[in-house]
C-alpha cells in the first residue's frame, strides 16, 4: 500500500514522501481521500506527483530528508512521535524557519527520565538553532518552566483561543515571519480540537477546527515551503475520522503551498 497513489516514480514525482513508524491506515485513507475540493472548485493533487519511498527509523530521518532535498524534491513525513522533526529540521538548509501546529509547546527540558523526548524536541532544537525563527501555533498546554522558557529565549507562540479570537492579528505577524524567508511546518494532529481529530495521544480541548486552520494559509505564500510532516496520530481500531482529517489537510497545504 503506498501513500496516494504508486503511479509516480521516484524520478517523475515532485513529492517524496516516507514514514517513521507509519501505521497503515495513514496510507489506507490517503487513497479513499477526494484531492478535488467541492467548495473551491479545485483539485489539490493536480500539480502534485507523490513518490512513497517507504519507511525509515528515527535515527534515518535526516539522511532521508537530506537525500530528498538532494534530488531536488519536497520532503514530506509521517511520524508517530513529534521527536522525529528535530532530525528533519537537522536536515533542512541553514536558516530555515519552523511553523509548529501544536496542542504543546513540547519546551520540556526533560520528560520522562528522558531528554529526547517528543516533549522535550523542541527545547533541543532551540540548543541547536535561532529560537526567534520558530513559532507555535495552537498551544494551549504546557508547565511554567517551558512558558517561562518560551519568553525567556523570544519563541513566538499563539494560543488556540488568541487564533480564534484575533485572527487577523496571527495572520499578519505569519505574513511577516515568513517573507522571502524559506519555512518548514510540522503539523501535531492535536493542534485540533479532539471533538474533530479524537484519535491522538494527548487530546486537549479547545482546539482548532478545519475552518480555523485555513485562515492561517494564506499569509504563507509570502514565504516558500521547504518540506512538512504530520504526525502524532494514535489510530482507533474501526474509526478513520482523523486519518480522513489529517489526509486532507495534507492535500491542501500541498495544493496552496509546495507547488507554486
Amino acid at each position: 500500500m503506498k501513500f496516494v497513489t504508486d503511479i509516480f516514480g521516484e524520478e517523475d514525482a515532485n513529492i517524496t514522501f516516507f514514514g517513521v513508524d507509519c501505521p497503515d491506515s495513514v496510507r489506507e485513507v490517503s487513497q479513499l481521500v477526494e484531492p478535488f475540493d467541492v467548495t473551491d472548485g479545485r483539485n489539490y493533487l493536480e500539480n502534485v506527483r507523490i513518490f512513497d519511498s517507504g519507511d525509515v527509523g528515527m535515527d534515518g530521518v535526516d539522511e532521508k530528508v537530506r537525500e530528498i532535498i538532494a534530488k531536488g524534491k519536497f520532503p514530506l513525513m509521517y511520524a508517530k512521535e513529534h521527536t522525529a522533526s528535530f532530525h528533519a529540521m537537522t536536515a533542512m538548509p541553514k536558516g530555515t524557519k519552523l511553523i509548529v501546529f501544536d496542542a504543546h509547546s513540547d519546551l520540556k527540558d526533560e520528560y520522562e527520565g528522558s531528554k529526547d523526548s517528543h516533549a522535550c524536541w523542541l527545547r533541543r532544537w532551540c540548543e541547536v538553532g535561532d529560537c526567534k525563527d520558530i513559532v507555535i501555533i495552537g498551544f494551549r498546554s504546557g508547565d511554567e518552566d517551558e512558558l517561562e522558557f518560551a519568553k525567556g529565549n523570544r519563541i513566538n507562540y499563539f494560543t488556540a483561543r488568541e487564533m480564534k479570537e484575533n485572527p487577523g492579528k496571527v495572520s499578519e505577524f505569519l505574513r511577516s515571519f515568513v517573507k522571502g524567508a524559506q519555512f518548514y511546518i510540522s503539523l501535531d494532529m492535536d493542534a485540533f480540537d479532539p471533538s474533530v481529530v479524537p484519535a491522538v495521544k494527548y487530546p486537549e480541548p479547545d482546539g482548532l477546527s478545519y475552518g480555523d486552520f485555513w485562515k492561517f494559509i494564506e499569509p504563507l505564500k509570502q514565504g516558500k515551503l521547504m518540506g512538512m510532516d504530520f504526525n502524532e496520530l494514535r489510530p482507533f481500531s474501526e474509526n478513520r475520522i482523523s486519518e480522513f482529517f489529517a489526509i486532507k489537510i495534507v492535500f491542501r497545504i500541498l495544493g496552496e503551498l509546495s507547488v507554486q
